[in-house]
C-alpha cells in the first residue's frame, strides 16, 4: 500500500533498513573475520557476534516503541517493520545456539568420536562432531542474515516509494493522524461503500 508522505518521512523510514543491513554487514563479517583471526576457530570468540547485532536490533526495537507515540506513523511503521525482522534474526540465533549446545553437550556425556585438525599454530584439535554442528549453526544464521538483507534491500526502495505492507497494521496501528492512504495513480483511496442508486418513479397513465 502507498500513502501520502514527505521527503523528510522517506529519508527517516529508510533509516533502520539501512541500520539493520549495516549490521549485517559490519558484525557478521567484518567482525566475524577478526574473531576468526584471534580465536584460532574457537567458537566462544564468536560469541561476541550476537551481542552486538541483539544489541542494534534492541535499539530499533525501542526506538520503533518511541516513534509510534511521537513520530509520524509512516516512519514508525517502517522501524516497526525492521524490528520484526530483527526478530527473526534473533530467533535463528537461538535455533543455531541451541543446536550448539546440544551437541557439545552430548558430547561431554559420551566422549570419543574423531578429530579433527583446527590448522592452529598449538596443533590442537576438535572432535569432528563439534566441527559439522558449527556449520550447519553457520548455514541457519548465514541464510536467515542473506533472507533479510534482500527484504531489507527492497524496504528501502519501498520507503522511498512511500509504500509499505499493510499488514505492519497489526504491531504499528494507524490513528486519525496517520498518513493518508493512496491508490496506485496517487490519489486519495475513495469510500468503497457502494451507493444505491436512485430509481426514478414511473407514474402510470390511467385509461
Amino acid at each position: 500500500m502507498q500513502y501520502k508522505v514527505t521527503a523528510q518521512e522517506v529519508s527517516a523510514a529508510k533509516t533502520p533498513h539501512h541500520i539493520f543491513n549495516v549490521n549485517v554487514i559490519l558484525t557478521h563479517l567484518a567482525i566475524s573475520q577478526v574473531a576468526l583471526e584471534i580465536g584460532n576457530g574457537s567458537p566462544l570468540n564468536f560469541i561476541l557476534l550476537p551481542i552486538i547485532s541483539i544489541t542494534v536490533i534492541s535499539y530499533l526495537y525501542f526506538k520503533s516503541k518511541k516513534l509510534l507515540q511521537e513520530d509520524s506513523w509512516f516512519v514508525a511503521a517502517h522501524w516497526t517493520l525492521a524490528w520484526r525482522r530483527g526478530r527473526i534474526l534473533i530467533i535463528s540465533y537461538i535455533v543455531a545456539s541451541v543446536i550448539m549446545g546440544l551437541t557439545i553437550l552430548l558430547g561431554s556425556i559420551f566422549g570419543g568420536g574423531l578429530m579433527m585438525n583446527d590448522f592452529s599454530t598449538d596443533g590442537t584439535s576438535t572432535p569432528i562432531h563439534e566441527k559439522i554442528t558449527m556449520f550447519l549453526s553457520a548455514v541457519i544464521v548465514f541464510f536467515t542474515l542473506l533472507v533479510m538483507f534482500l527484504q531489507e534491500g527492497i524496504s528501502v526502495y519501498d520507503a522511498g516509494k512511500g509504500i509499505i505492507d499493510p499488514s505492519i497494521t497489526k504491531y504499528a496501528p494507524r490513528d486519525e493522524n496517520a498518513n493518508e492512504a493512496l491508490e496506485e495513480n496517487n490519489n486519495p483511496v475513495a469510500d468503497a461503500t457502494p451507493q444505491k442508486e436512485s430509481i426514478p418513479a414511473t407514474k402510470t397513465e390511467s385509461k
